[in-house]
C-alpha cells in the first residue's frame, strides 16, 4: 500500500468495531433460556446475519416492512439451526436484542486505531448498513459520534445504496472527496464488506474473529483475528 498519500478509511459498524453476538447472547438467554450445552451462538448469529442479508433487498424495495424482515430472520435461522421458535417468541428475541444494542461497548483496541488513524491525518469513517435512526443510536451508544463527524458516517437506508452494491463505496468517494485508489474499507462479512469494497476499487481489511472461510476467490489487502493484529498490518 501506498505510504505518499494520506488515506480515506471507513469502518463496518456491526460485528466490526462491536461485538454483535453479545447482545444477541443475551437475548436469546433471557427469552427462551436454552440448552447452552448443544448450541453454538456463533453458529446461530451467523445463521441470523446470512437471513439478514438476503431480507434487506426485500426491505429496500419495500417489499416487507423493517420489523417483519427483522422477526422473520430470527425463525429462518433458528429453523436452519434445528431450534423451532414461533411468532411470538421471535418477536420477543428481537425485541430484546435491540434493547440490548444501545448499551454495547467498543471491541477492544478499536478506539485507540480510530484516534490514532484520526490524529495522524487520514479521513475516517463509517460504512453500515441499517435503517438510520437504529445505527445512529448504537453510533451514539459506543460514543462513536464524538471521534467522527457526521458527514463521514453512511447509514444504507439514509444513503439509499446498501453493502455489497459498489455504488455506495462509489457514493462515498464522491462525498468525502477521496478516490478508490487510496480507500481502505475495514469488516467482518465477505460479501458487503469484502466483495463489496473490492468491487469498488478499494481495498479491504477483513476482520475475521471467528475463523470463517472465504465464500469467493476474491482477495482482501489483510486479514486480521484482532485489533492487536490490526495495529501490526502495514496500512499506512
Amino acid at each position: 500500500m501506498e505510504t505518499s498519500h494520506k488515506l480515506a478509511i471507513f469502518f463496518d459498524l456491526d460485528d466490526t468495531l462491536y461485538d454483535h453476538l453479545v447482545p444477541f447472547k443475551e437475548a436469546v438467554r433471557e427469552v427462551l433460556s436454552p440448552d447452552e450445552s448443544c448450541l453454538d451462538f456463533a453458529e446461530l448469529f451467523y445463521k441470523v446475519r446470512h437471513h439478514s442479508d438476503v431480507l434487506w433487498p426485500m426491505y429496500l424495495r419495500g417489499e416487507i416492512p423493517l420489523e417483519e424482515t427483522r422477526v422473520r430472520r430470527l425463525e429462518l435461522a433458528f429453523a436452519e439451526y434445528g431450534l423451532q421458535i414461533d411468532r411470538d417468541q421471535a418477536t420477543a428475541v428481537q425485541a430484546a436484542y435491540i434493547g440490548r444494542q444501545y448499551t454495547i461497548q467498543m471491541i477492544d483496541g478499536v478506539r485507540e486505531h480510530l484516534e490514532r488513524f484520526i490524529a495522524d491525518g487520514h479521513k475516517v469513517g463509517i460504512i453500515t448498513n441499517g435503517p438510520k435512526d437504529h445505527q445512529m443510536s448504537k453510533i451514539r451508544g459506543l460514543g462513536l459520534d464524538q471521534i467522527i463527524p457526521e458527514d463521514m458516517i453512511f447509514i444504507s437506508d439514509a444513503v439509499g445504496l446498501a453493502k455489497p452494491d459498489p455504488e455506495i463505496f462509489v457514493h462515498v468517494n464522491q462525498k468525502t472527496g477521496t478516490s478508490a485508489d487510496h480507500s481502505l474499507y475495514i469488516g467482518d462479512t465477505w460479501a458487503n464488506d469484502v466483495v463489496g469494497a473490492l468491487a469498488a476499487g478499494w481495498k479491504v481489511c477483513w476482520y475475521n474473529p471467528r475463523g470463517r472461510q472465504p465464500a469467493t476467490d476474491h482477495k482482501p489487502s489483510y486479514i486480521f483475528t484482532n485489533y492487536k493484529e490490526f495495529g501490526e498490518l502495514p496500512l499506512v
